[in-house]
């Protein structure tokens, strides 16, 4: 008999633990609660902050300001920004409406703006300041003077004075048909025509004509004394100004004068009639 209860009483010895360790089951237990508790809590507490901020009327777009247009309808600008702002929830947000979907949306949709920049107005206005392409050249063909921006864009409407008298004309003797926004010639050869016209008045030499032929890769300019000078504009616009000016010397110092031509297109090399 007395075994039999030693052997009980050691059996239930084993199914409780000490007080010591209750203790510390139990408190890790609220500790880990507590954790959990204060996560969920301040997780709480920010999203219910975003979502003050983004749906708060007062930071909530309300006016549109837009400047810098110059060629463009400001009303049919101002329903463009409209669109986009409806399109996402945050751009309705005067904090999170996105300047960069702004920017490249108004350019893909207007030829004429390089850039457009926003400004947040406390608490929401949204001012957006558009950079419309500047014109570089003016360029006719079929009897038509368009202006090419400096991104070498066809722009529509017709030239006012003052840039026929301040920008430089070529001529498209193929007459090639031009299309309003189409990227017609290359940055490089608007930068080669503007160099070359500034250049000549600078040497005394009166340009009259900026032609092109078959293609944009010469340029034959007609001058004030009858002669014309070929160029080639996939070179730099100084080293042939240097040529002109060498050999136009050269023919002075013989007592000559250049006819029909001065051909300055092979590098290194020039020829004249």
């Amino acid at each position: 008999m007395n075994q039999k209860r030693n052997v009980k009483h050691r059996s239930s010895s084993k199914q409780f633990l000490p007080d010591k360790e209750k203790r510390t089951v139990s408190n890790k237990k609220n500790m880990s609660f507590k954790k959990v508790f204060k996560i969920v809590f301040y997780c709480s507490i920010f999203i219910a902050f975003i979502y003050a901020v983004v749906a708060s009327p007062l930071l909530k777009i309300k006016k549109v300001e837009i400047t810098g247009l110059q060629t463009l309808n400001n009303s049919e600008i101002n329903d463009q920004v409209e669109k986009i702002l409806a399109s996402s929830y945050l751009n309705q947000n005067i904090l999170f409406v996105s300047a960069d979907q702004i920017n490249s949306q108004l350019k893909a949709d207007n030829y004429q703006i390089a850039k457009a920049e926003i400004v947040r107005i406390p608490f929401n206005t949204l001012k957006i300041v558009v950079k419309e392409q500047k014109p570089s050249i003016l360029w006719q063909s079929n009897g038509t003077l368009s202006i090419f921006t400096e991104d070498g864009r066809a722009y529509s409407g017709e030239p006012s004075e003052e840039l026929k008298s301040s920008l430089p004309t070529v001529v498209d003797t193929a007459n090639l048909e031009v299309t309003a926004g189409a990227q017609v010639v290359s940055v490089g050869f608007l930068d080669f025509v503007n160099k070359i016209y500034k250049a000549l008045p600078e040497k005394n030499i009166v340009a009259t004509k900026f032609e092109i032929k078959d293609t944009t890769t010469e340029l034959f300019v007609t001058t004030q004394e009858g002669y014309v000078i070929r160029l080639d504009s996939t070179r730099p616009a100084s080293e042939q100004i240097t040529d002109l000016v060498t050999v136009l010397d050269l023919l002075k110092q013989q007592g000559k004068k250049p006819l029909e031509y001065i051909d300055l297109r092979i590098n290194g090399k020039a020829f004249y009639k």
